[in-house]
C-alpha cells in the first residue's frame, strides 16, 4: 500500500509545479478569445470541444488532453511551445 501512497504524493507534487504554467496558459487563451470577440461557447463550437473544456483551460485546470488544448489554441492562432527550465 505504501507504493500507491508514494505515487499519489508524487502526482500531487508534480501537479503543483505546473500550476503557474497552466494558469498562464489559461490567461493567454482567455485574452486571445476576448481579443477575437468570441464567447466561450463560440470558441468551443469552432474548436469542436465542449464549453466546459474551454472553462477548464481558461482556469488553468489540469486534465485537459493535449490534442483538445491544441485545437483550441489553433482556432485562436496560438501555438504551444516547449520551454526549457
Amino acid at each position: 500500500m505504501s507504493d500507491k501512497s508514494d505515487i499519489s504524493k508524487r502526482r500531487r507534487h508534480a501537479s503543483t509545479g505546473n500550476d503557474s504554467v497552466l494558469l498562464a496558459l489559461g490567461d493567454q487563451i482567455r485574452s486571445a478569445r476576448l481579443a477575437n470577440t468570441m464567447t466561450q461557447e463560440e470558441l468551443a463550437l469552432v474548436s469542436g470541444v465542449g464549453r466546459e473544456l474551454v472553462i477548464q483551460l481558461e482556469n488553468g485546470k489540469p486534465g485537459v488532453t493535449l490534442g483538445k488544448a491544441c485545437r483550441v489554441l489553433a482556432v485562436l492562432g496560438l501555438q504551444l511551445t516547449a520551454l526549457e527550465r
